[in-house]
């Protein structure tokens, strides 16, 4: 009976954290290097980031202009959203992140 309830604990532990979440940032666990490309992904779904944290969702971003920045790619409709981003990348993505995540809810 002990090893059978030592087994089901065991399997709810190593399961519990097996899910994924909407918000990359609720992991439950530390990367490495090796675990960037199961991080890496398109924010905003390729909206642009610079009109996303001005509250405009509508604006899609171009391969031409894009951002590499913190394991993410951030993509912009024009070389002058890009540049206003880059200004203050940390205020601009936190703002975008917080109005893309309340557009979600």
């Amino acid at each position: 009976m002990k090893i059978i309830l030592i087994s089901l604990l065991a399997a709810f532990f190593m399961t519990s954290c097996a899910h994924h979440h909407k918000d990359v940032a609720h992991h439950h666990h530390n990367c490495d290097k090796n675990c960037k490309k199961h991080h890496e992904k398109d924010m905003f779904d390729k909206h642009c980031a610079q009109s996303v944290s001005e509250g405009d969702f509508h604006a899609m971003g171009k391969d031409d202009y894009k951002l590499e920045h913190g394991g993410q790619t951030y993509y912009f409709s024009s070389k002058e959203k890009l540049g206003k981003f880059k200004k203050d990348i940390e205020a601009n993505a936190k703002a975008a992140r917080t109005r893309w995540q309340s557009r979600m809810r």
